[in-house]
């Protein structure tokens, strides 16, 4: 028997999952009214303790339009060298959304709050670009999956708080980083402004990622997902319905 290691998104969905797919109710997600897309969403959003949630076809998808909805053409955000945003998203926050990245040489891919306070740009120096918004990845990609300490979490928050900066987390593998570190979706629910979760990552799910965040946020980030082209109709009906994403939440939830 061979076991694919080249990544955990070569997981494949279970049979219990392919039955549920088959047998999954239908609807119209552009129009909103696939049932399945609503309860996912719905599930994710009480997860996390926050107001709404957005399904979407990938994680750079939601990163993207995580980074538009924070920032306006011109402005600068902050992250790590290794940042996958960087990294593996194909330039998309300049190209989408006409933002420069300020990289800072962290840890395996983690930044701490004094690195992120020296890294913004004076707001009154205008030669320089305008820093909206820290991005940060929880577990890191090419940091070989390191996980954050929630403290120092805490205290980059308190940065963005005091500069009036944005707070998104690139968190597609943000479930190992809860059971290895014994903490929960609330705590990041309430710290951060925005975040994308992978459920193709490890829980054997076909395909899909989703963004949290306020209703406010998640109905911009609606328009932007049309921008982007990222409407899915019926969700790929049958091989992509993500109705069985939730009893893989429910299942994960007892782990943790």
């Amino acid at each position: 028997m061979k076991i694919n290691l080249i990544s955990d998104t070569v997981t494949k969905p279970t049979l219990e999952m392919l039955d549920t797919m088959m047998s999954a109710e239908v609807g119209d997600d552009v129009f909103k009214e696939d049932p399945s897309v609503n309860a996912l969403e719905d599930k994710l959003a009480r997860l996390f303790a926050k107001e709404a949630a957005l399904f979407f076809p990938s994680g750079t998808m939601a990163n993207q339009t995580a980074i538009k909805l924070h920032t306006n053409p011109g402005d600068q955000l902050i992250c790590d060298t290794y940042a996958h945003i960087y990294n593996y998203e194909g330039g998309g926050a300049s190209f989408n959304s006409g933002v420069s990245c300020k990289l800072i040489d962290g840890q395996r891919g983690m930044i701490t709050a004094d690195q992120v306070a020296t890294a913004i740009n004076p707001p009154d120096f205008y030669h320089s670009p305008l820093t909206s918004l820290v991005c940060i990845g929880n577990t890191t990609n090419k940091g070989g999956g390191a996980c954050y300490d929630f403290g120092e979490l805490q205290r980059i928050k308190t940065i963005c708080k005091k500069h009036g900066l944005a707070y998104h987390l690139d968190g597609a593998r943000l479930w190992n980083a809860l059971v290895a570190k014994n903490e929960t979706p609330e705590q990041y629910g309430d710290l951060l402004d925005t975040i994308s979760v992978c459920l193709s990552k490890g829980l054997g799910c076909p395909v899909g990622s989703a963004l949290v965040g306020s209703t406010e946020l998640i109905d911009k980030a609606l328009r932007i997902r049309k921008i982007l082209g990222g409407g899915m109709r019926q969700a790929g009906w049958p091989q992509r319905r993500p109705m069985p994403w939730i009893t893989i939440l429910s299942d994960w939830q007892k782990t943790i």
